[in-house]
């Protein structure tokens, strides 16, 4: 009775393999009839026309560069800025100066100025971004 239930235990499994052969032959051949892969280039570029709508024709007409189109903005960190000591702490020994244009603070303190600034005071400076916030790298003190 052993024997029996042994070859047909091995008889279900190779039946199983069969059909799984046989599903996975059959996806190949349905993935191979419905490949989207190894279209024309022409098929794949896209086009973006002068107000920035993408579509799959060429414009008719081609938009010509300025040269001002082509020139980043300066960048304001490399700019020298006014302004005035809004606010010092003298126990921590840091404060804020407010530019005088965009009324924007930038962080100080005295090991950054290497100079004593009190409230009130007129600076020219310039500053760069830092994970905490705009803080200063050069300072003047102005008359």
């Amino acid at each position: 009775m052993s024997r029996n239930q042994l070859t047909f235990k091995k008889k279900e499994r190779a039946k199983k393999q069969q059909l799984k052969k046989k599903e996975k032959l059959e996806k190949r051949e349905y993935n191979k009839a419905n490949n989207n892969k190894g279209k024309d280039l022409e098929e794949m570029f896209a086009y973006v026309d002068e107000f920035g709508n993408i579509s799959n024709t060429p414009p008719e007409t081609t938009y010509k560069f300025k040269e001002e189109d082509l020139q980043r903005p300066a960048d304001p960190t490399e700019v020298e800025h006014f302004g005035k000591v809004s606010y010092f702490n003298d126990a921590g020994r840091y404060g804020f100066i407010r530019d005088n244009e965009t009324s924007e603070t930038v962080y100080f303190n005295d090991r950054l100025a290497g100079i004593d600034l009190k409230i009130g005071d007129k600076v020219k400076y310039k500053y760069a971004r830092s994970k905490q916030g705009n803080q200063i790298t050069e300072v003047e003190l102005q008359s």
